[in-house]
């Protein structure tokens, strides 16, 4: 039985890679000794292809994808795909029985110190991976869109910012297959992650600023973000083209926008599909898939394993074929694609697009969302919980849930959203909503609220939703009230 490890760049990866070899050696499998390959700095989606392909039973990623860099973590992969919670609940029981063991014998495991990754074999399995990407790609070209069938990216400029995180083997990918990356930045895996903005994360504010700054100065066709272990992709693409092709107003592809442009692919190669998204996508975004490309779209709970669960028991049980399920977050998997959490898929999917667009002559990425109707103002305020207690959290957000169901009978311009699965959301008059659900994993009450002005937005959301958080000591609603 073989298990392959990978980690991002974080400096202390490696450790707890030779940590998780040692251990998984030393037990015997069902059907024989356990073998740990160790294939070094990779992105998380490529753990599964290298089960999927089979050059390994089973595959562990070591990372805390945007998380601080000083967090570390496991994510596990079988060729069913990723651990189930139950799994991993089983998992860490194990893992305590056998701490305590160790504890008990008063003893610590042990360890292979500077020197490197105890274990059976060192492998290389990313250009494996890399390889797979890049003939998805032509095949997303096509041969009519491409100047050469081997350099489908030719007079392409793309910007790749990786952010120092193990998607910088994708630049060299886009270089291999024609594209102009030269405007490429933090192309080199490297732990300690940019001074500019820290750990790479897609939606960082900064991250997205020094993408599009990178974009204007190399006059780049898009700019592709990465978080740290890549299965996480973010875009920014020009608003202004002139005649002469020189690109302008850099804007962010992201949140409803992304899975919009998504959805244009999928509306022409699957007539009729579903989009399943997490719960806080906008009303304009069920609109322009349902009535503009003929799309299902269906809202699902925040957190991507439940949305891509989801779409697999809608496809698996028959009764939808769901062909996309992403957050706003960025995290998407397709169906094609074996549900996997793939940004670098993800990446190959919109680049694809592009160079057909290019091709064709006609219009711009951006355009093809034009019908897509964006609120003015979009905002999420996340509402602390002051003791720092989940039991209170969810104390709190019940009696906040009861107050605004009953606020909605009353209140002119809001409609309480029946078919909404988390939370509590509610529909504006106005074409906006708003909603309010407890954190997953935080103390916090999160508040998402899209209106079609500021001034709305304060009167008609963010006043009566102070008056109903000021009854609650616990709560820290200072952020609204900035507002």
């Amino acid at each position: 039985f073989s298990i392959c490890i990978g980690r991002d760049p974080r400096v202390h990866g490696e450790r707890l890679a030779d940590s998780f070899a040692r251990g998984a050696e030393s037990v015997d499998g069902v059907t024989g000794p356990v073998r740990v390959l160790y294939t070094g700095v990779t992105n998380t989606p490529s753990m599964y292809e290298f089960v999927r392909a089979g050059k390994c039973d089973a595959a562990v990623m070591i990372t805390a994808s945007h998380l601080p860099e000083d967090k570390n973590g496991f994510k596990f992969f079988s060729k069913s795909g990723g651990l189930t919670k139950n799994n991993i609940d089983e998992l860490v029981s194990l893992a305590k029985e056998e701490a305590r063991s160790w504890y008990d014998f008063g003893v610590l495991p042990p360890s292979s110190g500077t020197v490197g990754v105890m274990c059976s074999e060192l492998v290389n399995f990313v250009p494996y991976y890399k390889d797979t990407l890049k003939q998805a790609i032509i095949r997303e070209v096509g041969s009519s869109s491409s100047p050469s069938p081997s350099k489908p990216l030719l007079n392409i400029n793309i910007v790749v910012n990786p952010g120092n995180g193990a998607g910088c083997f994708f630049n060299d990918l886009l270089r291999d297959l024609g594209a102009n990356v030269a405007g490429s930045i933090h192309l080199t895996p490297d732990g300690t992650f940019p001074d500019t903005f820290g750990v790479p994360n897609p939606e960082k504010k900064d991250m997205v600023e020094e993408t599009m700054r990178a974009c204007e100065t190399h006059n780049a066709d898009i700019g592709v973000m990465f978080d740290t272990d890549a299965d996480r992709a973010g875009f920014v693409l020009p608003r202004i083209i002139d005649k002469n092709g020189m690109r302008s107003n850099y804007e962010p592809l992201n949140k409803n926008r992304l899975i919009a442009l998504l959805s244009v692919i999928f509306s022409s190669s699957s007539p009729g599909a579903t989009i399943v998204t997490d719960s806080t996508t906008s009303e304009g975004l069920t609109q322009f898939l349902e009535n503009k490309l003929g799309l299902h779209h269906f809202r699902f709970l925040r957190g991507y394993a439940n949305v891509i669960g989801k779409a697999q028991e809608l496809t698996e049980s028959g009764e939808a074929n769901a062909e996309v399920a992403i957050e706003t977050s960025g995290h998407c998997a397709m169906k094609e694609n074996g549900y996997v959490d793939d940004g670098t898929y993800t990446a190959v999917k919109i680049i694809g697009l592009l160079a057909r667009t290019l091709a064709s002559g006609e219009g711009s990425l951006l355009g093809l969302i034009s019908d897509l109707d964006e609120m003015p103002f979009d905002e999420e305020f996340r509402i602390r919980v002051t003791d720092g207690s989940l039991k209170t959290t969810t104390s709190i957000f019940q009696q906040l849930s009861e107050s605004l169901k009953e606020k909605c009978s009353i209140m002119d311009g809001w409609s309480f959203d029946e078919d909404n699965l988390e939370g509590v959301r509610v529909r504006l008059s106005s074409g906006g909503f708003f909603m309010i659900r407890q954190s997953l994993h935080d103390p916090v009450i999160s508040v998402q609220a899209e209106s079609v002005s500021q001034e709305e937005a304060r009167s008609q959301v963010l006043k009566p939703l102070l008056d109903l958080f000021s009854k609650h000591d616990s709560l820290d609603y200072s952020a609204l009230e900035s507002q």
